[in-house]
């Protein structure tokens, strides 16, 4: 089970930031005076942020969905790496596309997201040193 739900949630998360791109291009159709105003705002710069952010964290997701249920690593580090790639996408990209929408307390949440997704890259190699030792035993 553990891969199959962050592919999924990586195809569903990597739509949300295609139709946030879709948003972000329809600004362009905006007079000069408004574009350059909406490209100097805040809110500009944490969606686009959030776009580029929730495009990487959808597609860790996915990749790394698939890598969960290709390889045999232990139970636990696989459901736990499943969990907190969940867990990074919302809080980082998530809470950067709360705050481009203007819920300002929601950035002070962003660590939690980062910190999860280095856990992730831990949780992952210390899974891949413990697979390789099981298939040279």
């Amino acid at each position: 089970m553990s891969g199959k739900i962050n592919v999924v949630f990586g195809f569903a998360y990597f739509v949300t930031t295609l139709a946030l791109g879709m948003y972000l291009a329809s600004k362009f159709q905006q007079p000069p005076e408004a574009l350059q105003a909406w490209m100097q705002s805040p809110h500009h710069a944490m969606l686009k942020a959030a776009h580029v952010h929730g495009n990487m964290e959808s597609l860790l997701n996915i990749v790394i969905g698939l890598v969960l249920m290709k390889f045999a690593l232990k139970a636990w580090i696989a459901r736990t790496v499943s969990l907190l790639l969940i867990v990074a996408a919302i809080f980082h990209s998530g809470m950067l596309y709360l705050t481009g929408l203007g819920v300002g307390g929601a950035a002070a949440l962003t660590p939690i997201g980062a910190i999860a997704l280095i856990a992730v890259m831990v949780l992952m190699a210390l899974g891949f040193a413990q697979y390789r030792n099981d298939a040279k035993a």
